[in-house]
C-alpha cells in the first residue's frame, strides 16, 4: 500500500443558513474538509455542507464525541432561538383573531342593523389588527432578555469544545 493514500470518511449535513458560518468554522476543529457548500434543494432557507476526513485521523475517538457534543449544544442553541419567538408570536396572532372576530362580528351587527354596536365592534376589531406588531415587539425585547444569556453560554461551550478538538485535531503521529 502506498504511503501517501488516504482514505476518507464523507458526511452530508443539511444545516439552518443562519448557521451555515458557525458550522463552517467548527467542521475543520474536528478533522473536516468542507468539500462544498450548496442550497438545499428541497429546503430553500438549508444549506448542505459536503465534508470528508482522513479515516485514520489521530485521536478520532474523542473528536467524534467533542463533534456529537458539539452538534447537541448547536441543537439547544437552535432551540432556544425558536423558543425566543415563539411567545411573542402567540401572543400577536391570538390577539389578531380576536381583532378579526370583533370585525366579523362588527359586519353581523350591521346586517342586523345595528349601527352602535357596528361602530364599537369594528373600532374593537381595528385596535385587534393595529395592537399584535406593538405586542410582538414589546414581548420580543422581553423574551430575548430572557433567552439570550443561555444562548450565549451554550456559544461559549460550542467555542469551548472547538477548541479542545482544535487541539486533538492538529496532533501529528
Amino acid at each position: 500500500m502506498s504511503k501517501h493514500f488516504i482514505g476518507y470518511e464523507h458526511r452530508d449535513i443539511l444545516i439552518d443558513k443562519k448557521y451555515v458560518d458557525i458550522y463552517s468554522d467548527a467542521y475543520p476543529n474536528f478533522g473536516w474538509q468542507i468539500e462544498r457548500k450548496s442550497a438545499g434543494k428541497e429546503h430553500h432557507d438549508k444549506t448542505l455542507l459536503k465534508m470528508k476526513r482522513d479515516r485514520k485521523l489521530i485521536n478520532q475517538t474523542e473528536l467524534k464525541r467533542l463533534q456529537r457534543k458539539f452538534e447537541s449544544k448547536m441543537a439547544n442553541i437552535e432551540k432556544l432561538e425558536r423558543l425566543k419567538t415563539l411567545s411573542p408570536t402567540i401572543v400577536a396572532s391570538i390577539i389578531g383573531l380576536i381583532g378579526t372576530a370583533f370585525v366579523a362580528g362588527s359586519v353581523f351587527a350591521n346586517d342586523a342593523g345595528y349601527t352602535i354596536g357596528m361602530v364599537v365592534l369594528g373600532t374593537v376589531g381595528l385596535v385587534g389588527w393595529i395592537l399584535p406588531y406593538p405586542v410582538f415587539k414589546h414581548r420580543m425585547i422581553k423574551s430575548t432578555h430572557k433567552y439570550q444569556p443561555l444562548i450565549d453560554h451554550e456559544y461559549d461551550l460550542v467555542y469551548e469544545i472547538c477548541e479542545k478538538a482544535y487541539t486533538l485535531s492538529r496532533v501529528i503521529d
